[in-house]
Formats: structure tokens, C-alpha cells, sequence
């Protein structure tokens, strides 16, 4: 019978150790990969389409409906002004057009409303390059964040485009609150994400400069409003968040926040007071779909169509302040002269002679058309 050497059981131990140590650091970075894959996840883009409560407008005179979101971004309009001013030359006029039309043709708002660091605004013809143009602007702009336009567009298509990138970010982050906020829905109660402070009190150092980014424009106690306002570091833009009765529309409610505060002597947050926020995280895709194969009435643009209106909106609000990309794409394109039959158009079959139809089809949809294979 064999005995084993003295030192085998001091060798196997050994490795029994590393082999420890090393399972160990290869689950360590496991872990580690695990997090960092999750924390770079980004949030999903959602077509519009699957929002039930919630509408995006082009225009701030967007009516308001109780129990709807009403979400504005002005990077369309900013597009329908290059295409009416740069490429039309006057008011935009399509057949059968839409209500947004006449508004967006108001040009309600303009470059003059924004930094000139936060946007990119252009319009042009495939043939002068407009897609290149578009994309070293942005690069020149924006450099790594800057969106890669793709559009592959003929000679005599029409390409408006605006992209607007704003990060407002809070000299000190607020709270990260433990505590919700409750909203009642028909579906029962929901728990919200909140930020903010969560008592305050002057003599905490980071709650003083906490308080140094936050005015209290009005505060009602008896109807329970209130406007508030929120700086960041940036010097040329604020948050307004107000707790007021919703006007007829997005501009009039805009517009009596405003002068609200116009109105005000800010003040400061009481000691003991909470202040609480619920977060955003949406990125949401939307197409003008009543503005989509309309045919242009302008003169010298007769033969062109509405091809794409679309517009994306990501927006994020949270403890550390608030980003905000969008982008928004008018194209049309032309066609030669012909008899084409996009609807909006009639069909009907009679008898020869016969005032009446035994068949007849008002077509001002797609969906009783074959569609291409």
C-alpha cells in the first residue's frame, strides 16, 4: 500500500484555493459585463400608433381631451417652415388638406425660439446634395451625437428636415425618492417614480442648493395649483412644471402658465416641504398620416406628393435633469404628368344612359386597395 508524500495535500489544497480564486474573479466579471449590458439598454422606441391615451401634434393649438396626453415637440414645424419658406416659397397648400395645414402654415414658431447650438434646420432637392448637406451639418453641430440621415432621394424629390438636441442637467441632482406618487386610473391605482426633495430643510447644505434651482412662482392652497420652476445649467432654458386647469388647447394653457408667472414674486420652498416630480422615459415615433400622399397645389409643385411627415420625440426626466432629441422628416416627392388615381377619388359602374349607379365607391383610404407584394 502507497502513502502519499507529506506535501500532496498541501499541493491539492492549493489548487483547490486558485481554482476558487479564479471562479471567483470570472463570476466577479460576469456580473460586471451582466450590469453594464443592462445599464446601456436603451429605451425602446414606440410607435404611436400603440399609445390609446395619448396624442402628438405638430402645432401648440392642439385641443385638450380629459384623460389624454398631449405631447409637443417644435422640431415638425420647424421642417414645414424651411419646406414653405425655402423650397414653396408662400403658404403650403395640399389637396384636401387637413386642419394642421393652415396652422403649421402660421409659422407660430420659428428659429428665433431656440439656441442656435441645440438645432439643425434645412430643406433642398436631391439633386444639390441636400441628404449630405444635412448630415455635415449635423456632424458639425453635434459631432458623436448626431443622428445619420438616410434617406436615398431622386433628383427632383424634396427632402425638410430639423433635428433639436437639448441635455439640461441639474447643477446638484435631486432626490431620488423612495416614496411614489399615487395616481388613480379607471384600471385602479398606479404607483409612480419619483424625484425631488423629500422634506426640506435649510440647514442640510445639499438641500439649500437644491432649493437654489427651484422657484415657486404660485402656490394656491385653496384650488391646489401651482407653478414651479427648475434650473439647470444651462442659461438660456427653463422647465416649467404647473399644476393649473387645462385651457381650450396646448397654447392657451401655455400661455396662462406664462402669465402666471409673469404676474408672480417667486418664492422659496417652506421648511418641511416635499417637492415631487414623476419621471419621464419615452421615445415615441409618429407619422402625419392625413398629411401622407396629399398632392401640392402650389404653383410649379403641381406634380408632387407628400411621400413621408414623420416626426421622433425621446425625452427623458429624471433626479439629473432633462434630455430632449427629436427629429422630424417632410419629403415629397414628384411624378410625371398622368392620370393617376390616388385617393382621394370616385369609382362608379351604371347602365349606358342611366342617371343612377348600380355601384359606386368613394375612396379616400388605402384600405379596400390592393397593396403591393
Amino acid at each position: 500500500m502507497s502513502r502519499r508524500r507529506p506535501y500532496a495535500n498541501w499541493r491539492v489544497g492549493l489548487l483547490v484555493v486558485l481554482f476558487i480564486v479564479l471562479w471567483a474573479r470570472y463570476y466577479e466579471g460576469m456580473i460586471k459585463k451582466v450590469m453594464q449590458e443592462h445599464s446601456s439598454f436603451k429605451t425602446t422606441q414606440t410607435d404611436s400608433t400603440r399609445l390609446r391615451s395619448t396624442i402628438i401634434t405638430p402645432h401648440l393649438e392642439q385641443k385638450l381631451f380629459p384623460g389624454k396626453n398631449i405631447i409637443y415637440c417644435a422640431t415638425f414645424q420647424l421642417a414645414w417652415n424651411e419646406l414653405r419658406d425655402d423650397i414653396i416659397g408662400g403658404d403650403i397648400r395640399l389637396i384636401n388638406q387637413p386642419a394642421m395645414v393652415p396652422i403649421l402654415n402660421k409659422k407660430a414658431f420659428t428659429r428665433n425660439d431656440l439656441s442656435d447650438d441645440s438645432y439643425v434646420a434645412m430643406a433642398g432637392f436631391g439633386k444639390d446634395n441636400i441628404v449630405e448637406k444635412i448630415n455635415a451639418a449635423l456632424r458639425q453641430k453635434f459631432g458623436k451625437k448626431a443622428p445619420l440621415v438616410a434617406e436615398e432621394l431622386g433628383p427632383d424629390s424634396i427632402l425638410a428636415y430639423a433635428f433639436l438636441f437639448k441635455k439640461l442637467v441639474f447643477e446638484t441632482p435631486f432626490e431620488k425618492l423612495k416614496d411614489p406618487i399615487y395616481f388613480s386610473t379607471d384600471a385602479g391605482k398606479i404607483e409612480l417614480q419619483a424625484f425631488g426633495i423629500a422634506q426640506f430643510n435649510p440647514d442640510k447644505k445639499t438641500d439649500k442648493k437644491l432649493s437654489d434651482q427651484l422657484k415657486i412662482y404660485s402656490y394656491n392652497w385653496d384650488s391646489g395649483e401651482f407653478i414651479i420652476g427648475l434650473k439647470s445649467k444651462s442659461e438660456n432654458d427653463e422647465i416649467i412644471l404647473a399644476k393649473i386647469q387645462p385651457e381650450e388647447n396646448l397654447l392657451k394653457t401655455c400661455q396662462a402658465a406664462a402669465d402666471i408667472i409673469e404676474k408672480s414674486e417667486p418664492a422659496d420652498i417652506d421648511y418641511g416641504e416635499t417637492l415631487r416630480i414623476p419621471k419621464f422615459d419615452f421615445d415615441i415615433t409618429h407619422e402625419y398620416r392625413d398629411l401622407l400622399y396629399k398632392d401640392l397645389l402650389n404653383a410649379g409643385f403641381t406634380d408632387y406628393f407628400i411621400a413621408e411627415a414623420r416626426q421622433d420625440i425621446r425625452f427623458k426626466f429624471a433626479e439629473t435633469g432633462a434630455l430632449l432629441k427629436s427629429e422630424a422628416k417632410i419629403a415629397a416627392y414628384g411624378e410625371p404628368g398622368g392620370l393617376i388615381f390616388r385617393p382621394p377619388f370616385l369609382i362608379y359602374i351604371r347602365k349606358k344612359g342611366s342617371a343612377l349607379p348600380y355601384l359606386a365607391i368613394w375612396v379616400d383610404n388605402s384600405e379596400l386597395l390592393l397593396k403591393s407584394e
